[in-house]
């Protein structure tokens, strides 16, 4: 949603933003979905891509392309931006086969790396799995894992000496350094510090496993890894590609267009490092911004979908009378720029509810006083239009800041020193809240645009002022905590 926001900001201004992203396809969970379901790789990519797509459309994401690497249309292209990557950084000699110690069960035969491994980080002792941890933004390998063992088996590790490519930076300060260059704010340096310092900023490239890439090498097991700037490298060429630059990158050195990485904490290493080391040394430039976000919770516990602890996106918009326009400003209010967030029904259902009220008493209001005969009062406009640019700071890459952007709006929309009986302020205060909530509440923002610059501008009949009736003014009753909870798995 994030994205989507920015994108909207942008283009409400002037700008031309594209989002492009897409589902994981060549991650082992695939497999582990497998065991459970009954479905194959593919049977497993095909049904979540078509639900991620689903949720996404309910949250009101609008995506300029929208990729399933499986799909016929991209399969090919998008394993040759993996295997063009590896080549290039091999050709550079900065690419290098290294031994590691990867853990295999000794039942299953499996290696034990990604969705298959658990333990604890080695850095905050928290649960983790996987090569990240969630608590605190850290990355390691398999053999750094305290206490590991196989998630989803019981059975005994068996540690093997295997080769696997990797890359390292060659100046780990620039790393740093570039990041700082690129606006990322200090507090999302904590993981980078102590992975470089750790590890010297190590990028794995390839890995053991059944499932991926091939690396075109002899070992059948070894997959290319499915990096997040390899998956922005392929998109880079795609958004070249339809402006139709079909050998081209938006990603090259000297591309003058502004990509911007989003990710949250849990790919820290993944989505500033990696793009750093890879880009260095395969000629290709790293994400000219970064927006990182911290993890949401649910009631106090991390979301997860294994545990089924969350409240899915679908079953809100489709089994209760919550809307896009409605989820999404509850979303936004989220302090994720700065810190971990925590949703509740309660609290999700006092948004709602305060929105509610805040469409029925203020919103009416104006709507029945707006007079498009009238100008909009001139001081009032002007006070918008400084919101405006206030807004557009904290949606402008590299200072996002989400809430304090919604904040912003808020407090546009519940200003009680507009009188909001009189025409020339009414006009006036719609065109704001039209404009401010253009991001975040793209519907409400589209009607009420269109109710005062529809088509045909024709007033109501003998009075000369315009109810603008392409907005939704039916009466709306309260949200109820409990009808959330009982969507909830």
């Amino acid at each position: 949603m994030r994205a989507d926001v920015i994108a909207r900001a942008l283009r409400r201004d002037g700008d031309n933003a594209a989002i492009i992203t897409g589902t994981d396809a060549h991650e082992n969970w695939v497999l582990a979905d497998g065991l459970t379901s009954g479905r194959t790789p593919e049977q497993t990519c095909a049904h979540f891509h078509s639900g991620i797509t689903t949720d996404l459309a309910n949250l009101g994401v609008e995506f300029d392309t929208w990729i399933d690497p499986l799909d016929p249309d991209h399969a090919a292209s998008y394993a040759a931006v993996h295997h063009e990557l590896l080549r290039r950084m091999r050709a550079t000699g900065l690419a290098r086969l290294r031994q590691e110690r990867v853990p295999f069960g000794t039942n299953t035969g499996r290696a034990l790396v990604g969705t298959w491994l658990a333990g604890r980080c080695p850095v905050c002792s928290a649960a983790c799995g996987g090569n990240t941890c969630t608590g605190c933004g850290a990355h390691f390998q398999p053999e750094e894992v305290l206490n590991p063992r196989s998630r989803l088996t019981d059975e005994p590790l068996e540690w093997v000496s295997r080769s696997h490519w990797f890359v390292r930076p060659e100046n780990p300060t620039q790393v740093v350094d570039g990041l700082r260059d690129r606006g990322l704010p200090e507090r999302f340096l904590g993981p980078v510090h102590d992975y470089l310092g750790r590890d010297g900023g190590r990028i794995r490239l390839s890995q053991p496993g059944p499932w991926g890439i091939p690396t075109g090498e002899s070992a059948v097991d070894s997959v290319v890894s499915n990096t997040y700037y390899a998956y922005a490298v392929y998109c880079a060429q795609l958004h070249a590609r339809r402006d139709g630059h079909h050998d081209d990158n938006t990603l090259r050195k000297d591309s003058d267009v502004t990509v911007v990485g989003l990710f949250g904490t849990d790919n820290s290493i993944a989505g500033l490092v990696a793009p750093h080391v890879i880009a260095a040394a395969s000629g290709l430039k790293p994400f000219d911004h970064t927006v990182v976000n911290h993890m949401l919770h649910y009631e106090g516990d991390k979301l997860s979908t294994s545990k089924r602890h969350g409240i899915w996106i679908t079953d809100l918009i489709e089994n209760t009378d919550i809307t896009t326009d409605e989820l999404r400003w509850a979303l936004a209010h989220l302090p994720l720029d700065h810190q971990i967030g925590d949703i509740t029904a309660d609290a999700l259902c006092a948004s709602i509810n305060h929105l509610r009220g805040w469409r029925r008493d203020r919103l009416r209001i104006a709507l029945l006083a707006a007079d498009r005969a009238v100008p909009g009062s001139p001081t009032l406009l002007a006070t918008a239009a400084e919101v405006i640019a206030a807004q557009r700071h904290h949606l402008t890459p590299p200072t996002v800041d989400l809430a304090t952007a919604t904040t912003l709006t808020r407090h546009w929309l519940v200003d009680s020193g507009t009188d909001l009986a009189d025409p020339a302020q009414a006009t006036a205060w719609l065109r704001g809240v039209a404009e401010l909530t253009t991001p975040i509440m793209p519907l409400l923002a589209r009607q009420i645009l269109t109710a005062l610059d529809p088509p045909c501008c024709a007033t109501t009949e003998g009075s000369g002022q315009s109810r603008l009736s392409s907005v939704d003014l039916e009466p709306v009753r309260e949200l109820d905590p409990m009808l959330v909870r009982a969507v909830a798995p």
